[in-house]
């Protein structure tokens, strides 16, 4: 080896920083910097939970509002219990105040519904999903993801009330609700509850119509034209063209009914079938019969009026009533139909008591009230009850021991008996019956047998009749008879000359009135002699005196 080569390395630490890491740590800074700027510049991030996910897709589905970029879809999963779509956006920058506990999310798709066609412009573009900000401070990161959009802006002026029903077909979303015929307002919303088994609605009133929605009005369905045709006779309603064409929702207040207070948002209300159903519901305080009809009661159907005198009283509740009754067909053969109606004490007058309704119909009863049935439309055969006062009925043993066990049946049931008599065309109907038996029972065989007989001599009689009348027509035939009515008449002529002699201008007539005068002097002076002979007798043989004639006497004792 050589020298240089054995001489080692002098090594010398530098204790001096280099420049040359400046650029590390700026890119490191820089990198930071903009990690921090891009986390900061980002908007929230918002949880939309949907029953399903059709047409959302994660980094392409914008969220809008009023057409303006608000947010983007960031990921769409499904829930822990996979029922559920939950669906993650982005919002951008400053678009916090849009997110409120009022706000609305919705998917804007191509529809057809009643308001037309909407959505066409995301045939090309694709689905969005609409924002509708709401009215309140407090923010909210969660939020349902609506099927259809809203009627009505959450913060638009306005009512918002809650109906609920049992029977609401032909009702949906988008419905019109209607105040006397015009168009107040919106259906929004449409819910069936399982567990009640009842559809809840949310109606949308807007301003200023919702000062007419007061706690005293009453809602029913308008389906634009409806029929009702029962024993009161053919009901005609008809609506607007609008609920014509889709329904909708009427309200408004009963006759005589105040306004009451205003009705705050949320206010529920009960939703009637129609506007004659209201004023049946006000009659909720009654008392309830079963009456025994030993008669045919098709045609009588549950809702039919009970009238007395003309008067409706009560309402048929069920016909015909067997829930409680075991041996139903028996119980109609001996007792007759039993059928369950109800007096109401609203009809009557405005403050009866059930109390005071009891004792004054168990008076009635004793007076001799009784139901019968009859006939309300002659056309559809629908009938009616009425009752009636008729204490007569009580005088037939055989009815009051009728009603007695139906007393006894009703009772068991739970419900006091009503007496039901025959209706006046029943009993018509089972005294034709009867007479239709009486004829039946008739010897028809025997009187046909005579009234052959009969007809046999009477064919004789009418033969002798034609053979007496073909010779009375060969007697009228003869030439003697033909020359008597020429011979009547000229002795009629005889006789008009004759009578004419005796005429005043006749001399006959002259000759026969100087006689009868000279008669007449006759008579008169004869006149004189006949009161003589009436006086004296013997005038003609001895000369009248006209002294006295003498009296015999006495005879001496």
């Amino acid at each position: 080896m050589t020298e240089s080569a054995q001489v080692k390395a002098n090594v010398r630490v530098i204790k001096q920083w280099s420049p040359i890491w400046v650029v590390p740590i700026a890119a490191v800074l820089i990198g930071l910097w903009m990690l921090f700027s891009h986390f900061q510049n980002q908007g929230v991030m918002l949880l939309l939970v949907a029953e399903d996910a059709e047409g959302i897709i994660a980094g392409k589905t914008q969220i809008k509002n009023r057409s303006v970029d608000v947010g983007q879809v960031v990921s769409v999963e499904l829930s822990d219990d996979l029922t559920q779509v939950l669906i993650q956006a982005r919002m951008k920058p400053n678009m916090t105040p849009l997110l409120n506990a009022g706000s609305q999310f919705w998917v804007v798709k191509p529809q057809v519904g009643r308001g037309g066609v909407t959505g066409l412009n995301t045939l090309l573009s694709g689905v969005y999903i609409e924002l509708q900000p709401g009215d309140n401070g407090e923010t909210q990161l969660s939020y349902p993801l609506l099927n259809s959009p809203p009627v009505a802006p959450a913060d638009a002026p306005g009512v918002r009330v809650n109906l609920n029903s049992a029977d609401t077909t032909g009702l949906a979303v988008g419905d019109p609700v209607l105040y006397r015929g015009y168009e107040v307002g919106t259906v929004e919303l449409s819910d069936f509850n399982v567990s009640e088994r009842r559809t809840h609605f949310q109606l949308f009133i807007r301003e200023p119509y919702d000062e007419l929605v007061t706690d005293n009005v009453r809602f029913w369905l308008s389906s634009g034209l409806a029929f009702d045709l029962s024993a009161e006779g053919l009901s005609v309603d008809i609506g607007s063209a609008t609920t014509l064409l889709t329904g909708g929702v009427s309200f408004d207040l009963m006759d005589g009914w105040p306004a009451g207070e205003r009705a705050a948002d949320g206010t529920e209300f009960q939703l009637f079938p129609d506007k004659q159903s209201i004023q049946e519901g006000l009659y909720s305080q009654y008392i309830e019969y079963l009456v025994f009809f030993d008669e045919s009661v098709r045609g009588l159907k549950a809702g039919a009026p009970v009238e007395y005198r003309g008067v409706r009283v009560g309402t048929v509740a069920t016909v015909p009533f067997f829930f409680a009754i075991d041996k139903p067909f028996e119980v109609s053969l001996q007792q007759g139909v039993p059928v369950l109606i109800r007096i109401e004490s609203a009809r009557l007058y405005e403050k009866l008591n059930l109390s005071q309704l009891d004792i004054e119909l168990k008076q009635a009863i004793e007076d001799g009230l009784h139901a019968v049935l009859k006939t309300g439309n002659l056309i559809t055969g629908a009938l009616y009850i009425d009752l009636d006062i008729n204490s007569s009925w009580r005088e037939d043993t055989a009815l009051q021991q009728l009603f007695s066990e139906q007393q006894q049946l009703s009772t068991s049931v739970g419900y006091p008996a009503l007496p039901s008599a025959r209706s006046g065309f029943s009993n018509m109907e089972q005294k034709l019956l009867m007479a239709l038996d009486k004829i039946n029972n008739l010897p028809v065989e025997s009187m046909l047998a005579q009234g052959e007989q009969t007809l046999a001599a009477t064919n004789d009689v009418m033969q002798n009749a034609e053979q007496l009348m073909l010779s009375m027509q060969a007697l009228i035939d003869q030439p003697q008879l033909q020359q008597l009515p020429s011979d009547i008449q000229l002795s009629l002529q005889q006789l008009r000359s004759t009578l004419q002699g005796f005429s005043p201008e006749a001399e006959a007539y002259s000759s026969v009135s100087a006689n009868l005068q000279a008669l007449e002097q006759v008579l008169r002076e004869l006149q004189p002699v006949i009161k003589t002979l009436n006086q004296q007798s013997n005038s003609l043989i001895f000369n009248a005196s006209d002294e006295p004639e003498p009296e015999p006497r006495k005879a001496r004792l």
